[in-house]
């Protein structure tokens, strides 16, 4: 125990002093503070509309949302041109004689844009350069359309408004949740996987880096020498487990910290972000850090079945296949976490860390299942760390041509 504390607290020191680590963690955490205290000393509320302060006057929102528009109307569809500041609120209309006049007022930019209309039900929307989020033309389509059906319908004897009453009816609807709200979630959801992903990428790969220059420059002999292999590769990877929950701590403070300092000025806005669900919080902490610890342990084992650092990547190539796959099977089944695919993937240790997450968020999964799915996620992981110890030992002392994991996993047999 003595061993692997000292292994633990020097790769903890190493992780700490790594500018890289420190520098990175800063950088990232400062990102959010200043990103979460912009809307304090910049008006952002033509970005978010929701930013926008309530006693802000009227006077300036329409100054600032004002647009300019011409109409030419030869056959007075609309006779009451008053309708169109109701559909279109802080406009200004030019109404013109001929198109001509209409297109010289577009092209010159005096207007915005320009409508030219033939008949009830047809007319030319006239623009200088189209807009992706241009909804000048639909909001004109259901002005033309009202008037339409007034001049029907009242040419009948009916009377319009009683119909457009009927015809506008609102339905009023509450949404009552008995199970998970799945919708909001899934927001939740997807940031604890990508944050499972990146930790797991991140410092799976570091865990494989330090043992293979560890045993590149032969300090490797020197530690199985003096301390027991278990000792090493578990000091390691629990270090980097520790490291990385202290990296993702100070960032998640830092955001947290910084959003309730300012959260007047957000009006609100991301509340519902810094409102994670209990059940989703328990879920990444149980198998988000056993999944780290297990796909450490096994990048522990690769990385020291190769003497350079150049030949890591071919080395940890497969479990980054089966990784990667097994996070786009967890993003896409955020869709439906009642999937086959996903129920099966979420007692696979490879996959359970974040498609249990899914599960959990969607609200398919019994406790039973949770249970279990953790206890094999459990003794996994322990196997992993066991075998990778083994592998570990056995082939650190090995120089050469890289080891192919086959042969390893044959020592394992021998071994028993």
């Amino acid at each position: 125990m003595k061993q692997f504390l000292v292994v633990l607290k020097f790769e903890l020191s190493n992780y700490f002093r790594k500018k890289s680590f420190v520098v990175s963690t800063i950088i990232i955490a400062a990102l959010m503070v200043v990103g979460l205290s912009l809307p304090n000393f910049i008006d952002m509320s033509s970005i978010l509309p929701g930013l926008a302060k309530s006693e802000t006057k009227v006077e300036e929102v329409e100054k600032e949302d004002i647009i300019n528009l011409a109409i030419h109307d030869e056959k007075n569809i609309i006779s009451n041109k008053d309708v169109l500041k109701a559909y279109f609120p802080n406009s200004n209309w030019k109404v013109v004689k001929n198109q001509d006049e209409l297109n010289k007022l577009v092209e010159n930019q005096d207007v915005e844009a320009g409508f030219d209309i033939k008949s009830s039900t047809q007319y030319s929307y006239v623009v200088q350069n189209t807009k992706f989020d241009d909804e000048n033309k639909t909001i004109f389509d259901e002005l033309l359309k009202r008037i339409y059906r007034e001049k029907q319908i009242t040419s009948e004897g009916i009377d319009f408004n009683k119909v457009d009453n009927v015809y506008n009816t609102q339905i009023v609807s509450d949404v009552e949740v008995l199970g998970k709200d799945s919708v909001n979630n899934y927001f939740y959801a997807y940031i604890l996987i990508f944050v499972v992903y990146m930790m797991i990428i991140m410092y799976g790969q570091l865990i494989a880096v330090s043992i293979t220059s560890e045993k590149s420059n032969r300090a490797i002999e020197v530690l199985v020498t003096s301390t027991n292999t278990n000792n090493l590769i578990f000091g390691k990877v629990i270090a980097g487990a520790i490291a990385s929950i202290a990296q993702v701590g100070v960032i998640m403070s830092a955001a947290l910290i910084a959003y309730k300092v300012n959260s007047e000025a957000w009006n609100g806005m991301l509340d519902s972000v810094f409102k994670i669900p209990s059940e989703l919080i328990i879920t990444f902490a149980i198998f988000g850090i056993l999944g780290y610890l297990f796909y450490s342990f096994i990048f522990g084992a690769l990385g020291a079945l190769v003497s350079k650092t150049e030949e890591i990547s071919t080395s940890v190539g497969p479990i980054m296949m089966i990784f990667v796959v097994v996070f786009f099977i967890s993003i896409f089944g955020l869709t439906n976490g009642d999937s086959v695919l996903l129920k099966v993937c979420s007692y696979i240790p490879f996959a359970s860390p974040m498609t249990m997450i899914v599960r959990v968020a969607t609200g398919a999964i019994t406790s039973m299942e949770f249970i279990i799915s953790a206890l094999i996620l459990i003794v996994s992981t322990v196997l992993a760390g066991i075998c990778g110890a083994k592998i570990y030992r056995m082939a650190t002392l090995m120089y050469g041509n890289p080891i192919k994991l086959k042969n390893a996993l044959k020592w394992l047999k021998v071994e028993k």
